[in-house]
């Protein structure tokens, strides 16, 4: 398999993490660690069964944790679930080149592995949209006063995000992960490029989708992994509420958020779709069949017509 975007720059081993944190912070020796995941950007590891430090594994990925460390202290007190905290900051060094952060744990499971029942998943979208309110009441000036950019990894560049999307199906059908419909994948397509967004910017999330939703005993009680954050459009983040979501709770959701204007409404389904591929194949890549599960669902939430019976 050729290299894929998520793939890691550096191996960062659970004794090389171990090393690093007791150097850096002997209050936490002896360490008890173990890789817990890994994302695009990161590895996680859980620290005496209490904390969970990041590590960047790629080069763009230092960056946003920096970024997102900046970002955090400032949200702690403004949203209605919980979010990392980062209260051990890791600074480069002879050994590891870039800077990581650690934060008490948030306990729960993502919401493609807490195995949800479709009422408890419903009902939590309320929870979401009261978070999404407060989250997105930052304007972008007051993002940017609290160290925010402009994001790395701009979605709203629809031209891009398209040639992306088209190359990821394509894979997702020659690896017979599941039977995109291209036909009715590119009328999709075809539609985004008439989306003109409106061009206010708030503060986003950047990456919000089920892996990033923590559930604990069945509320939402979470939202992880924080290292897009950044400014942007509105539709970075609502795109979840298409791809977690059946059509019928969306009005839930928008009574507690607030109406939107059906361009960010088109292009944020347009995002649900966008994860929703990329998820299933990146989530064929690291073997985890639910997260593959879970997008699927979330494809035909979308659009019904999009995968072919046979997958």
């Amino acid at each position: 398999m050729s290299k894929e975007l998520w793939h890691p720059d550096i191996n960062i081993t659970d004794d090389f993490a171990k090393a690093i944190i007791e150097k850096q912070f002997s209050v936490l020796a002896p360490i008890k660690i173990k890789c817990i995941g890994e994302g695009w950007d990161n590895k996680v590891f859980l620290v005496n069964d209490q904390f969970i430090f990041r590590f960047p594994h790629r080069e763009i990925a230092a960056l946003l944790i920096e970024r997102e460390n900046a970002v955090l202290e400032h949200l702690q007190d403004r949203v209605n679930l919980k979010i990392p905290n980062p209260i051990y900051i890791g600074k480069p060094d002879d050994n590891y080149p870039y800077h990581f952060h650690g934060y008490q744990i948030i306990n729960g499971k993502s919401g493609c592995h807490a195995n949800l029942l479709a009422t408890i998943r419903n009902k939590s979208i309320t929870k979401l949209a009261e978070f999404l309110k407060r989250l997105h009441s930052i304007t972008e000036a007051e993002a940017r006063s609290i160290g925010a950019r402009d994001q790395v990894f701009d979605r709203t560049d629809a031209e891009r995000a398209v040639i992306a999307l088209a190359e990821r199906a394509e894979k997702i059908n020659a690896r017979n992960i599941a039977l995109i419909n291209l036909s009715v994948f590119n009328e999709e397509m075809e539609t985004v490029s008439a989306i003109n967004l409106p061009k206010t910017k708030i503060l986003v999330h950047g990456d919000l989708y089920c892996r990033h939703l923590m559930f604990d005993q069945g509320e939402l009680v979470g939202i992880i992994d924080w290292g897009d954050v950044g400014i942007n459009n509105a539709a970075v983040d609502l795109g979840v509420v298409f791809s977690f979501y059946p059509t019928h709770c969306h009005q839930d959701f928008f009574d507690i958020y607030g109406g939107l204007d059906s361009e960010t409404y088109a292009y944020a389904r347009f995002l649900g779709l966008y994860s929703a591929i990329t998820v299933m194949l990146y989530g064929h890549d690291i073997e985890d069949p639910q997260l593959v599960q879970e997008a699927k669902e979330s494809i035909l939430r979308i659009n019904s017509k999009l995968l072919e019976q046979s997958s």
